[in-house]
């Protein structure tokens, strides 16, 4: 395989003032949105003398988005970014934490592309993993920004403008749009709400957890009802064939394929699988625990079943089972939390114990 020796060594160079460059940019432009394992308005600064080409919508909404970036100036290459989410990532994070084998499968989808092509990787300046693909002459010359966000595959690709050479200035822009590409959460949250919410990887350095906050997904009477068998039922991340359907119009209920059941609550349907209501993320978070944390525990610590009467914890005493590595620890799932105006946590409360 070759490498882009060159190229590797230009980023080195580069991306030490990429990231000042993003974080002085206040004002973005909004590109569009993907709706898919959360939604996410797309934004970033678009570079000096580029306009968005095309007949595109600022504001296509779907599981994907293409458009394009062109310049009127002589010999200005022309920037297309695409977004696509795939469910095979959707655990995925960011491109870093793909393994070996999964990099090789995807440096193969570039080689079947064009088999000479020269693939090297970089980082944007806040250190997500790309992959970059430079095609050969045959193939147009052009530069193949990949990389991978929350599910989503974000692909960029720096097409010269004929008869010209891209150069590392022009792929220096493609890195600073990359770095400075932001998935912003389409929905805040509501002050004074409480949401279910999964409290993973407390740090202890920094007293900060990663929040996990869940919502269901609804559809209304009329879609919901015009279900029939042969169907594919789609619900956010789920895509199920209905082999069979039941309807109970004295419960508002509809049984799928006997696991899945959809509940009638005031003319919009939830969604429950093995009697668990189905949730996807609404948002992520990073938080800091403050000191004054309300946290009220439901559960006996030492046989998950529930408490006559609920236990205060304090801040504390909380950051000490979110630490603690083995049982009995909190285990924060599925936990109710509420936001205040600031979105930040102020009550913690444990209804029940995953393990009960």
């Amino acid at each position: 395989m070759k490498k882009v020796i060159a190229l590797i060594l230009g980023f080195a160079v580069l991306l030490c003032a990429v990231s000042a460059v993003a974080e002085e940019s206040t004002e973005k432009d909004t590109l569009g949105r993907v709706t898919l394992n959360g939604a996410f308005t797309l934004q970033c600064t678009i570079p000096e003398g580029y306009k968005i080409g095309g007949d595109v919508d600022p504001y296509f909404e779907g599981d994907a988005l293409a458009l394009s970036f062109k310049s009127e100036k002589e010999g200005a290459p022309t920037m297309q970014l695409s977004i696509a989410y795939d469910e095979m990532y959707s655990e995925v994070d960011r491109m870093n934490d793909l393994g070996e084998e999964d990099l090789a499968l995807l440096e193969e989808t570039f080689i079947e592309q064009d088999p000479d092509v020269e693939i090297s990787t970089g980082e944007t300046g806040y250190g997500t993993l790309l992959m970059i693909a430079r095609f050969t002459e045959e193939y147009g010359n052009a530069v193949d920004f990949f990389s991978i966000y929350k599910g989503y595959c974000v692909e960029f690709m720096l097409v010269p403008a004929k008869g010209y050479t891209l150069t590392e200035e022009q792929i220096q822009k493609c890195v600073d749009l990359l770095t400075d590409l932001d998935f912003v959460p389409d929905k805040q949250l509501v002050a004074g709400k409480t949401y279910i919410t999964n409290l993973t990887d407390y740090d202890p350095e920094t007293n900060t957890v990663t929040a996990h906050v869940q919502h269901c997904l609804t559809q209304d009477e009329e879609t919901a009802g015009a279900l029939k068998v042969g169907d594919t039922l789609k619900w956010g991340l789920i895509e199920e064939e209905i082999q069979s359907l039941e309807t109970d119009g004295e419960e508002g209920l509809i049984t799928i394929n006997d696991y899945i059941v959809l509940k009638n609550y005031g003319g919009e349907y939830h969604l429950y699988m093995y009697e668990k209501e189905y949730l996807e993320d609404y948002v992520t978070l990073s938080l800091e625990i403050p000191e004054g944390l309300a946290v009220e525990d439901n559960v006996n610590q030492e046989t998950g079943e529930p408490l006559e009467e609920p236990k205060a914890l304090t801040a504390e005493e909380f950051r000490a089972m979110l630490e603690a590595e083995d049982y009995p620890d909190f285990a924060t799932d599925n936990v109710y939390v509420t936001f205040d105006g600031n979105g930040e946590m102020e009550r913690v409360e444990r209804i029940y114990a995953p393990w009960q």
